[in-house]
């Protein structure tokens, strides 16, 4: 009688565990169709990842979807919550969607035929991120897809150009200049080093370093900083009234002024501008601004005269 028993015992595990395997290994009626994302976000950009999934059953069906690293903070860490944005064709009301933030396993109930759920990602670091989508069924896996979204550092650009005056027996350059950024984000500390090199003994001459920072926007992947502002505040009183306006008014000065006379200099002290010479004409001279951040190196000179 025992011996009947553990027989029976054996034969229902086996039996037990050729219908686990087979349950395993039969290929499952729901499939992930493609991810749609874009290409690449910059930093700190929000967008949409769209799940399409396929349910070839008669009926519906429930699965789990796992969405991993669709949002990154600043110190590359991916977050675990997952931010939904829509459905369409799943057993779930519109309403439900907004604002609708879940752990990384979202249990949803697919109708037969085609299926979508949209996410919200975003990171804030750049390079390659990988977004992975498993899809699981009573703890099993059965179909996984992977999308791969880029983040590029945003990069810095300098502009240099010269505005040319005469006043008498003066020739006057003014040398001006910007960064830029291009790229949502920020470039705090880019260090700017501005020469003057005399052509004709190879010499230079004044040399001058500032630091800058640089941030876009939300929704504005630019970024603009004159390399020189001045900033006066102006007030105005109503005479009826008393009220007080103030006006701020910000001019852009030149980096560099390069005075040539044809006699002796002027008695103009160019104070706006943090690099001033005073030459003859004939004079040759090169200005060389180079700006530095992170791993990134730009130059630019102009020459003067041109």
């Amino acid at each position: 009688m025992k011996n009947k028993m553990m027989i029976g015992a054996m034969v229902a595990i086996v039996l037990l565990s050729a219908v686990v395997l087979f349950w395993y290994f039969t290929p499952s009626d729901v499939s992930v169709v493609s991810i749609d994302a874009p290409k690449e976000l910059l930093i700190g950009q929000l967008g949409y990842l769209t799940v399409n999934l396929q349910n070839n059953a008669s009926k519906d069906v429930n699965v789990t979807i796992s969405v991993k690293n669709s949002f990154v903070d600043s110190k590359g860490v991916s977050l675990k919550g997952v931010w939904v944005v829509a459905y369409e064709n799943l057993n779930y009301t519109s309403q439900e969607a907004p604002n609708a933030t879940d752990r990384p396993q979202k249990e949803v109930m697919l109708k037969p035929g085609s299926n979508s759920i949209t996410y919200a990602v975003g990171y804030e670091v750049p390079g390659p991120q990988k977004v992975e989508v498993d899809i699981y069924q009573y703890g099993k896996l059965i179909d996984s897809s992977t999308i791969e979204i880029n983040i590029p550092e945003p990069t810095i650009t300098l502009n240099l150009w010269n505005y040319k005056g005469v006043n008498g027996t003066y020739e006057i350059n003014n040398v001006y200049g910007s960064l830029q950024l291009a790229g949502k984000g920020s470039a705090r500390g880019v260090v700017v080093n501005v020469s003057v090199i005399n052509e004709l003994t190879n010499a230079t001459v004044s040399t001058v370093t500032r630091t800058y920072s640089l941030n876009s926007e939300a929704y504005v992947a630019y970024s603009y900083q004159p390399l020189v502002v001045w900033e006066y505040r102006n007030s105005t009183s109503d005479p009826v009234t008393g009220m007080e306006t103030k006006t701020f008014i910000e001019n852009i000065a030149p980096i560099v002024v390069i005075e040539l006379s044809k006699g002796e200099p002027s008695a103009e002290k160019y104070l706006m501008s943090p690099i001033v010479l005073k030459g003859k004409a004939g004079d040759r001279y090169k200005v060389v601004v180079t700006a530095r951040w992170m791993d990134q190196v730009v130059s630019s000179e102009v020459r003067i005269p041109p």
